[in-house]
């Protein structure tokens, strides 16, 4: 592989100026892949508030920028309503029909979820947006989940973290890091040149009318451990009904604020979330209210967090805030791709152990981001 250019992805948990884009070229970033959409127009709707000035800005920093969507589909033809909220978006923003429209696939929430994710990327490029590209995690592709071969020209961007084998041989991008470049940002290699080289919306944006979503129930076959969200839920009362608290469901699912849930949205509900060791920044927080409320100081939270403006948090901005992140012996961060049985051998236990002291339910359902104890 001949090409190890530099790439990050970013979200609503990420800053959307130009000088952080400027920042991460400074490092060597070549390229940005915004999140624009989660879900389908019918269900969540979910758009990325901070979307359109991220794209503008890495644009004005110079940095080649591509889109991605988080999927929640439970069927091909949910998937294709999916695929259509994503182009909706995309075009409102102008992008051209050049850019690299990728699926985020790491939720497994259909019965054949090759089928859906397969209906998703056809429909994208029915709709005018010929380059498309797949996310997921390592364990997806060599576990049979996802076929890396089964989509065409796909580009294949793999997330594993502490690996020295792809496990598939035609990874275009491999996400390496969730803090690379001291901007605790996800950071990957582009292998092929797709992330990375030449400049964003310099075509025509497609013209190929969206059609409307069809109708779908958005339930099925939902992934393990997960609740779809019905009108009129609550975080609190989900919580209830499983037998944990919303402030744990809020951590494992990055929700910044427990009072905005959508129908249709798809939220984790087993697993456990460490309070010490990280916080999502609520509505009216500042950083020292949240340093004052985790026995710390703010200097040790811009410290950890790599804060350039201890003045300027997020609202569902994720803050670490104690040593939990930062190797504490008996904590661990669950990076992609890894299953709980690869934990217990690294520190010398059994799944089982595992499994008991966190309070898994369900030994088969870790999630990226999730702090176990050891």
């Amino acid at each position: 592989m001949a090409l190890r250019n530099l790439f990050i992805d970013v979200s609503g948990y990420q800053e959307d100026s130009v000088a952080y884009f400027q920042r991460a070229k400074a490092k060597g970033v070549m390229g940005v892949v915004v999140k624009l959409t989660e879900g389908s127009e019918d269900g969540s709707a979910y758009v990325n508030p901070r979307s359109a000035a991220q794209i503008r800005n890495a644009i004005t920093a110079g940095l080649h920028v591509s889109c991605y969507h988080f999927a929640r589909y439970t069927s091909d033809t949910d998937a294709q309503n999916e695929a259509r909220f994503f182009v909706k978006i995309a075009k409102q923003y102008g992008m051209t029909s050049d850019t690299l429209m990728i699926d985020d696939a790491e939720v497994h929430s259909a019965a054949d979820y090759n089928s859906a994710t397969a209906a998703f990327l056809n429909e994208v490029k029915a709709l005018g947006y010929a380059n498309v590209g797949l996310y997921s995690m390592k364990s997806f592709f060599t576990g049979g989940t996802l076929n890396s071969h089964g989509f065409g020209n796909a580009k294949i961007w793999e997330a594993g973290y502490g690996i020295t084998d792809l496990g598939i041989d035609n990874a275009a991008a491999w996400q390496w890091t969730d803090n690379g470049l001291g901007m605790s940002v996800d950071t990957s290699y582009d292998f092929d040149g797709a992330f990375t080289v030449g400049s964003s919306n310099s075509g025509t944006v497609p013209t190929t009318p969206v059609p409307a979503p069809k109708p779908v129930e958005h339930v099925g076959h939902p992934a393990t451990g997960t609740y779809t969200v019905q009108s009129g839920d609550t975080l609190s009362g989900i919580a209830a009904k499983f037998g944990t608290t919303y402030q744990i469901i809020a951590a494992i699912n990055g929700i910044g604020d427990p009072n905005h849930i959508w129908p249709g949205e798809v939220l984790k509900v087993t697993g456990t979330a460490s309070q010490q060791s990280t916080y999502y920044v609520q509505a009216g927080d500042t950083l020292s209210a949240i340093a004052s409320k985790f026995g710390t100081t703010v200097s040790s939270l811009v410290s950890l967090n790599h804060i350039s403006n201890p003045n300027v948090i997020y609202v569902g901005q994720k803050i670490y805030v104690g040593e939990a992140s930062q190797g504490q012996s008996n904590a661990y961060t669950v990076h992609a791709g890894d299953t709980l049985s690869g934990i217990a051998a690294k520190f010398g236990t059994t799944w089982e152990a595992l499994a008991q002291k966190n309070g898994l339910a369900n030994p088969n359902v870790i999630y990226v981001g999730q702090t176990l104890t050891i």
